[in-house]
């Protein structure tokens, strides 16, 4: 146990690397929060402050059956490449995209995909190759 805490404290912040789509390992820092309902686990990518993968999941009895879903979700999540191209060019693999939504600090949008983050601009030139399709937009919380 660290530092003299007992229970779950102790286990937690948690540093680990996961591989990539691309074979590259991504170090993540796992922080444990308990609230009034139950335990939030979450994962940051270390050194990526606004773009990164971030997950989290959630249980009502354990921060450890919390850290399981967590645990596949960052595996699978990281796993899954759905963007390639370069700056200009991007393309989307397949039709799905899947990440989180942030702030740019400035009061716009960034979307953070496969890691990295796109301005709003860059999703709509990648739109643009689907003109005439159709679309279903879902927002999802993070920790479902």
């Amino acid at each position: 146990m660290k530092n003299g805490e007992q229970g779950w404290e102790a286990d937690f912040p948690i540093r680990e690397e996961v591989e990539d789509h691309a074979g590259r390992r991504r170090s993540f820092v796992i922080n444990c929060h308990e609230g009034g309902l139950g335990f939030t686990v979450r994962a940051e990518e270390e050194g990526s402050p606004v773009a990164g993968y971030q997950f989290a999941a959630y249980s009502e009895t354990s921060p450890y059956s919390a850290l399981g879903r967590l645990r596949r979700k960052m595996y699978r999540g990281v796993a899954t490449r759905h963007i390639t191209g370069s700056p200009g060019a991007y393309q989307m693999l397949h039709d799905k995209l899947s990440g989180r939504i942030t702030s740019d600090g400035k009061g716009g949008v960034v979307l953070v995909v496969d890691g990295m983050g796109f301005g709003i601009e860059n999703l709509a030139s990648m739109l643009l190759t689907h003109e005439g399709w159709e679309f279903e937009l879902q927002i999802v919380d993070a920790l479902e």
